[in-house]
């Protein structure tokens, strides 16, 4: 009984966070079209401090790369691009063409390249296609948020203020990434965080956390409803860490500094002198910290 109940609640919570999220992207105006039709666009990074990119059934890769402009522009022959530059902000925005069931699995995509120079704001939201964002280690940004309501997305080294990644079905990976604040929030799928460092705040209905902190820098907190974690932690530092699984294992390999108490489903220990918190918190699934 309590197995279907968890069933249940896990199901429910998949569907109100889905409802959310499609909520939030075409709520973002992938419904009603604003700006100009063109094949390409280009815009002087000074002139801009803001990126809005609203794909409908597009895969968007952004790159990052030495080039004097922001540039746009679809590959394949299914899309089409409309552009808007209003108060320091580029939009683009994709669409299907019509009658794009008679060309079968011709999928296009939405390339943007961003100079290193950019240091504005990001955001990404689509309906449905995976999203990637490669600063090629010269990338910071204000902020970025990325909304899926279907789709992979991806973010490889970039420094960030703010990162903020919300997806209803799909994976997320974040490689080599530096972000002050980092918020990710998923339905369903699973996050690999690679070499990461900063805070995080990351919410998981179904699905799971595989990351490895290169340095802690502010508060971590992980809530799983059901999934597994592991994570691995630096050899230096100070945090202290706050591991407990509803049902399922709690084990740390980890050699804590401190560790103050320590059970089958739960686990508390810290490093250095303890500064930033890390908790961890699963209702279904294990527990292993490295």
């Amino acid at each position: 009984m309590k197995k279907m109940l968890g069933k249940l609640l896990i199901t429910a919570g998949i569907l109100v966070f889905f409802a959310v999220v499609v909520k939030d992207v075409f709520a973002a105006g992938l419904g009603f079209v604003n700006g100009t039709e063109a094949d390409s666009a280009s815009a002087a990074p000074r002139d801009i401090d803001s990126v809005v990119i609203e794909s409908d059934n597009k895969d968007v890769q952004i790159i990052a790369e030495e080039r004097n402009d922001i540039s746009a522009g679809i590959s394949g022959d299914s899309g089409k691009l409309f552009v808007t530059e209003n108060r320091r902000k580029l939009e683009l925005t994709t669409k299907e063409k019509e009658f794009q069931f008679l060309n079968g699995f011709n999928r296009s995509s939405l390339i943007v390249r961003i100079p290193y120079e950019y240091k504005g704001d990001l955001t990404v939201r689509t309906s449905s296609g995976d999203v990637s964002v490669d600063g090629n280690h010269h990338l910071a940004l204000s902020g970025l948020n990325a909304v899926s309501a279907s789709g992979n997305m991806r973010v490889t080294d970039v420094r960030l203020k703010d990162l903020k990644v919300k997806g209803a079905s799909g994976d997320v990976t974040l490689s080599n990434t530096i972000s002050k604040t980092a918020g990710i929030d998923l339905a369903s799928g699973d996050a690999n965080l690679a070499d990461v460092t900063g805070s995080f705040d990351v919410k998981m209905t179904s699905g799971d956390l595989d990351a490895s902190l290169k340095k802690v820098t502010g508060p971590v907190s992980v809530t799983l409803t059901s999934g597994d974690v592991d994570l691995s932690l630096p050899q230096n530092g100070s945090f202290t860490v706050h591991a407990k699984s509803a049902s399922g294992g709690v084990s740390s390999p980890y050699s804590f500094a401190n560790t103050a108490h320590k059970e089958h489903h739960q686990i508390t220990g810290s490093q250095g002198s303890g500064r930033h918190q890390i908790d961890i918190k699963t209702d279904s699934g294990d527990v292993t910290i490295r």
